[in-house]
C-alpha cells in the first residue's frame, strides 16, 4: 500500500511491455499515477477513470518550455521570462499565456503534444521500473486533453526500435497465425494508413505471420509492428494449435458449397428455359408434366428431391436440396446434387419425346446443350 492509502502495483518493464502495460491499466479504467523509472530518468502518467489526463518527467529536456522551444513556439526571451515566474501552482503554460507568448487556444492542443512526446518516448523503453498508484490525482494534475490512447499506443507501437520486444510481442513465432477477434469497434478507432489496413484483411485465420510479411506492402518489421499493435489492441489474437487448419477446412467447405450453388442455379437456368418453352406450347399442361417427371427422379432421390416443386417456373430449390442433404460430407453433397439434377434433365428429354414428339425434343435437346456447355469451365 502507498502511505496515502493507494493500492500500489510494482514491476518489471522487462518483463512486459509498455504498450501492454498502457493497454491494461487504461482498459480497466484505472486512475491513479502511473510512473516508469529507469536510471536517473522518472515518467509520471497521470491516470483518471483510464484516460490520460497529464504526464510530467525528470528529464529536463522533455518539460514544457524546452518542447515549445524546440519546436518553435516560443522563443528564447519568452522561455527565459517564464521560467523566472514559475511558483507553486502557477504552470508554465498559463504563464506563457498571461505574457502573450502562445495564444489560450493553443495551449491545450501544446499539452497534449507534450504528454504525448513524453509518452512516446517512454514506448521504446526494454527495462526500467513501473510503479501504478491507484488514488486520485490532485486537481492541479487533472486536465481534459483530447488524446485517443488506441491510437497512442499505435503510435507508439510503430516507433519502437528493438526488434526482441517486437518479435516477443507479437507471440515470438514466426510460423504463428494470427486469428481476428471480431473487434470492429476497436478497429474503427484506429488511425491506419492504407498499408496497414492491407495488413489488416491478410489476418484470416490461416496465413502465419511469415506469410503475411510476404505479400505486404510494408517492410517486414513494420509488418510484425503492426501484428503486435493489433494485437495489444484486441483486433487480433494468435491461434491455437489446429485452429489454423480447422479454419482452413471450413474455408474449403464453403468454397465447396459456392461451387455446389453455381453448379446448381446453372442447372436452374437449364431448367427454366425447357419450363418457359414448354409452357409456350401446352400452357398449364407444363405443371403436370414436370410434377410426373419430377416423381419418376425421386424414386432413385427420394432424399434430395424431398420437398421439391418445379411448377411455376421449372427451378429445384438449392435451399431445400441442400437443407435435404445437409448432413453428408460436402463432396458427397455436390455429387449427389450434379447426378440428380443431371438425370431430372435426361428423364425431362425423354418425357418431351414420348409427350410431344421428336419435333419438341429437338428444341430441349438444343437447350440441354447449351446448358450442359455453360456448366463446362
Amino acid at each position: 500500500m502507498d502511505p496515502e492509502g493507494g493500492l500500489t502495483l510494482r514491476g518489471d518493464i522487462e518483463a512486459t511491455s509498455v504498450p501492454e502495460l498502457m493497454r491494461s491499466f487504461l482498459g480497466s479504467g484505472e486512475t491513479g499515477v502511473l510512473t516508469f523509472r529507469r536510471n536517473e530518468v522518472t515518467k509520471s502518467v497521470y491516470l483518471h477513470m483510464g484516460r490520460v489526463v497529464y504526464s510530467r518527467s525528470s528529464d529536463p529536456d522533455e518539460r514544457l518550455g524546452e518542447d515549445l522551444l524546440l519546436r518553435g513556439k516560443i522563443t528564447v526571451r519568452q522561455y527565459l521570462e517564464a521560467s523566472k515566474l514559475i511558483r507553486p501552482g502557477r504552470r508554465l503554460g498559463t504563464i506563457l499565456v498571461e505574457l502573450n507568448a502562445i495564444d489560450s487556444e493553443d495551449l491545450l492542443p501544446a499539452l497534449e503534444d507534450h504528454v504525448k512526446e513524453i509518452l512516446l518516448e517512454v514506448f521504446n523503453w526494454t527495462r526500467g521500473e513501473y510503479e501504478l498508484v491507484m488514488n486520485e490525482p490532485g486537481s492541479e494534475d487533472v486536465i481534459t486533453l483530447d488524446l485517443s490512447m488506441e491510437n497512442l499506443i499505435l503510435e507508439g507501437i510503430r516507433r519502437t526500435r528493438a526488434w526482441s520486444r517486437i518479435f516477443r510481442g507479437m507471440g515470438g513465432d514466426f510460423a504463428a497465425v494470427p486469428v481476428p477477434t471480431g473487434n470492429t469497434e476497436m478497429l474503427l478507432k484506429l488511425e491506419l494508413s492504407e498499408e496497414e489496413h492491407e495488413v489488416v484483411t491478410q489476418v484470416n485465420g490461416r496465413a502465419t505471420v511469415e506469410q503475411i510479411c510476404q505479400v505486404s506492402y510494408l517492410s517486414n518489421i513494420d509488418t510484425c509492428r503492426i501484428l503486435w499493435a493489433l494485437r495489444v489492441l484486441g483486433v487480433i489474437r494468435r491461434g491455437e494449435p489446429g485452429e489454423a487448419a480447422q479454419a482452413g477446412q471450413g474455408a474449403a467447405e464453403r468454397e465447396m458449397e459456392m461451387d455446389v450453388e453455381h453448379l446448381v442455379e446453372k442447372f436452374n437456368q437449364m431448367l427454366g428455359r425447357i419450363y418457359s418453352f414448354l409452357r409456350g406450347r401446352s400452357g398449364d399442361d407444363v405443371d403436370d408434366f414436370m410434377g410426373q417427371v419430377l416423381a419418376r427422379v425421386s424414386g432413385r432421390y427420394e432424399t434430395l428431391f424431398y420437398g421439391i416443386d418445379l411448377k411455376q417456373y421449372g427451378r429445384a430449390d438449392y435451399d431445400q436440396m441442400l437443407a435435404n442433404v445437409a448432413d453428408l460430407p460436402p463432396k458427397q453433397r455436390k455429387a449427389l446434387m450434379v447426378a440428380g439434377l443431371n438425370e431430372l434433365v435426361g428423364v425431362i428429354q425423354a418425357g418431351v419425346r414420348e409427350r410431344h414428339g421428336a419435333e419438341e425434343e429437338a428444341v430441349v435437346s438444343g437447350i440441354i446443350k447449351e446448358g450442359f456447355r455453360r456448366l463446362t469451365p
